[in-house]
């Protein structure tokens, strides 16, 4: 905490979070001073963070004490998910999985399958900029092979059209990293 220079407002907003919130919140700023970039992080009304005033824009993400932190000069999503041994994201993926999506999931790498395909709707999430939209209907991954290079077509269906965009994705350890950026 000494390490960080927080506004009145930030501190504010850190006095209000939970324990692990409040870890992630100094993680992440802590990382950003770490590599030598001494900004400000700030949040519009739907929460979206953005910088300010430089002209780029971020994506944050946290799982299980990792970070990934995503700056660029165009939109850009990010995500990271511990590969959990669990089975709470088989137990959640009629909530966000089509099923178009389904069909072409391997049986024996299902959880892995099912990361990536959560890790894409979220980084779309982010991109779209924090509009709450059903993961199940709002976002679509195209058919893909888990390899270690690889790009997957995705999809933000809106009413009047779908735009695509294509997601990027590698493990490490036992961790996904997805991330989008709409060039």
């Amino acid at each position: 905490m000494e390490n960080i220079i927080l506004s009145k407002k930030e501190r504010m907003f850190f006095l209000s979070l939970s324990i692990k919130r409040k870890k992630e919140f100094l993680g992440i700023r802590y990382a950003l001073r770490y590599i030598g970039m001494n900004i400000r992080i700030f949040y519009n009304e739907k929460r979206k963070p953005f910088l300010f005033p430089e002209k780029k824009h971020i994506s944050l993400s946290h799982s299980f004490g990792k970070i990934a932190i995503a700056i660029s000069s165009y939109q850009i999503g990010i995500d990271i998910e511990k590969l959990r041994k669990d089975n709470k994201i088989v137990k959640v993926k009629n909530k966000f999985l089509r099923k178009d999506e389904s069909i072409f999931i391997k049986k024996n790498y299902e959880k892995d399958y099912l990361h990536v395909i959560w890790g894409i709707k979220e980084s779309l999430y982010k991109l779209e900029g924090g509009i709450h939209h059903s993961f199940l209907n709002r976002y679509k991954v195209s058919p893909f092979i888990l390899e270690k290079k690889s790009c997957i077509s995705c999809w933000i269906m809106k009413k009047t059209c779908s735009q695509r965009f294509y997601a990027f994705y590698r493990k490490i350890e036992n961790f996904y990293l997805v991330y989008i950026i709409d060039k």
